[in-house]
């Protein structure tokens, strides 16, 4: 039996090219949020996935994006923070057929890392006639990477193929985390995630992305119900209103579906309890933005 292997793989890409659906296949739970918007993902988040042989300690990044307001700059910053002292970083793409004009701006950037680059072309069951052949050779002449791997999360077709790539190119180690151990924050970080998902799944234009989720309180009753109380924070008193829904119907909705799915990853009981507060301008202030979401804390 050969020696045990660990370390920090990073996974870059652009919005929504797949990367908090790759990481819950690996993981095999609904962990990380999901949602056809981009920028779902704020934070740098870690995903422990062990087996007998290596543990691979996944470093989740938000969506690579073009700047548009202070938020983003600031998610923008979280995601490039995540790279630091990396082992392997894979860069997901889709099989566009060819190289994207950002990615092609951020290859000059990503060539200085000091460790392999895998290029992972997600969504194949989705490829058009010879586009991921194409893909491929497009993005194997921009760029040198130490594998090629085209897969599909979402199928879950070739996964146990990038897995075994990316642990042959790990140093011996001991584990970093221990062995039952899938994510790195702490409850409150994902019943805040789960009920900001049911925001940006039901909500529209800007106010998914004006809007934090902070968990006030957890508290476990006698009986054992969790109680829970939530603070979802909006930058204005008309996404108040469109969080809240005539009669309270949106806010109930995105508390049922929360509630229903905190309860299936915790394996308890909950009552949860949502409110909403505005907080003028908190996405354009670099303090407030730390704040509510964590974003630029050294965590």
């Amino acid at each position: 039996m050969g020696s045990f292997k660990s370390g920090l793989v990073g996974v870059l890409g652009q919005t929504n090219v797949g990367k908090s659906t790759f990481l819950n296949a690996v993981i095999g739970e609904e962990l990380l949020i999901t949602s056809p918007k981009p920028q779902t993902t704020r934070n740098r988040i870690r995903c422990i996935h062990t087996i007998d042989e290596a543990q691979i300690v996944f470093v989740d990044t938000p969506g690579l994006h073009r700047r548009r307001d202070r938020l983003s700059q600031q998610i923008l910053r979280e995601a490039f923070r995540s790279l630091r002292g990396l082992d392997l970083l894979l860069y997901m793409v889709e099989p566009w057929g060819r190289v994207s004009d950002y990615d092609r701006d951020l290859f000059p950037k990503l060539a200085e890392r000091d460790c392999p680059i895998f290029l992972l072309v997600n969504k194949i069951d989705l490829a058009r006639k010879n586009a991921l052949a194409e893909t491929l050779l497009a993005y194997e002449t921009a760029m040198e990477f130490a594998e090629l791997i085209p897969f599909s999360a979402y199928k879950r077709q070739n996964l146990e193929e990038v897995l075994r790539m990316v642990i042959t190119y790990l140093p011996e180690g001991a584990p970093i985390f221990p062995a039952d151990v899938k994510l790195d924050h702490s409850e409150g970080f994902l019943i805040s995630e789960i009920i900001r998902e049911g925001i940006f799944r039901r909500t529209f234009q800007e106010v998914p992305y004006a809007s934090a989720v902070r968990v006030r309180s957890i508290d476990e009753r006698a009986d054992g119900l969790l109680e829970i109380g939530a603070e979802i924070i909006v930058d204005s008193e008309s996404h108040k209103g469109i969080i809240i829904g005539r009669k309270g119907s949106m806010i109930k909705q995105i508390g049922t579906k929360a509630r229903i799915r905190i309860e299936s990853i915790l394996g308890a009981r909950v009552f949860l309890e949502l409110t909403v507060k505005v907080r003028k301008g908190w996405i354009k202030d670099d303090q407030e933005i730390e704040q509510l979401t964590g974003i630029g804390s050294d965590r």
